[in-house]
């Protein structure tokens, strides 16, 4: 069976577990969408940080700007984010399990987040060249993910989050579940059956359903961990055991993303 699909939203994430930018379109290369989790931000020891142990990153203000974007702490103080980065030596840095080159963007903006997170912290980039590969046997040889949990995109069903809302008597954002496309015309959790989305131009695998963590339970408005909201996605957003919502993906021979795309979804 196949069903109709349409491209309702598109986001990308400059710098990992900040509030993401809604845009018209996504343009992607073989790491996914550009800029999207290219950025992030790790600890004195090298490790990521992420809304999991820090759910204030949700307060910080990511703006797109000519030759970059404008981060806003939440007290207003600003500092301009480049997107070219001077040549300097890499450090080592770790996402989960996998340990990589990351270039610091800047002091300042290390400084910046250092001051205002209460912790030393750097701000990093991945590089022109993404290295991390992605952990499917499913992905080809030439397929990256920069310094995102695992996979280059995530697709999220707004069928799937209207009856969410509907079963767990709560009203989840779709931004909690930190989406790079949301589409509609799929039954709920059709999407968990995975299956190839057929585009105008190439498709998108999706390859591996979400297993959620904490992050949806952060009010991104606010920056505070919910438990109630943790409890209600536990509860009502489960498959096979597992507390799942959206689903992984890779796009094959797709230049670019836009709102309004039909699409076919192949079982």
């Amino acid at each position: 069976m196949s069903y109709s699909v349409r491209i309702t939203a598109l986001y990308h994430y400059p710098i990992k577990s900040l509030p993401g930018l809604k845009v018209d379109r996504l343009r992607l290369d073989a790491a996914g969408a550009i800029d999207d989790r290219r950025w992030m931000l790790v600890n004195a020891k090298g490790r990521f940080v992420s809304q999991r142990d820090m759910p204030h990153l949700a307060r910080f203000g990511v703006e797109a700007t000519t030759n970059g974007y404008r981060i806003t702490a939440p007290d207003g103080d600003r500092c301009e984010l480049a997107r070219t980065v001077a040549a300097q030596q890499p450090t080592a840095v770790t996402v989960w399990k996998d340990t990589l080159d990351g270039w610091e963007v800047s002091t300042e903006l290390s400084d910046l987040f250092s001051a205002k997170l209460g912790q030393p912290l750097r701000l990093v980039y991945v590089g022109d060249q993404p290295q991390r590969r992605i952990p499917d046997p499913a992905a080809l040889d030439h397929e990256r993910v920069g310094f995102a949990d695992g996979y280059p995109l995530l697709l999220c069903n707004q069928t799937s989050l209207d009856e969410l809302n509907q079963r767990a008597g709560v009203a989840f954002d779709m931004r909690r579940f930190r989406p790079n496309l949301v589409v509609e015309g799929l039954p709920m959790d059709r999407e968990l059956e995975l299956g190839r989305l057929e585009l105008a131009e190439g498709h998108l695998d999706l390859l591996k359903p979400c297993e959620r963590c904490s992050i949806p339970a952060v009010d991104q408005d606010v920056g505070s961990y919910q438990r109630d909201m943790a409890d209600a996605l536990k509860a009502h957003s489960r498959f096979n055991g597992k507390t799942i919502f959206g689903v992984n993906a890779v796009a094959r021979g797709v230049a670019e993303l836009r709102v309004g795309d039909e699409a076919r979804l192949q079982d």
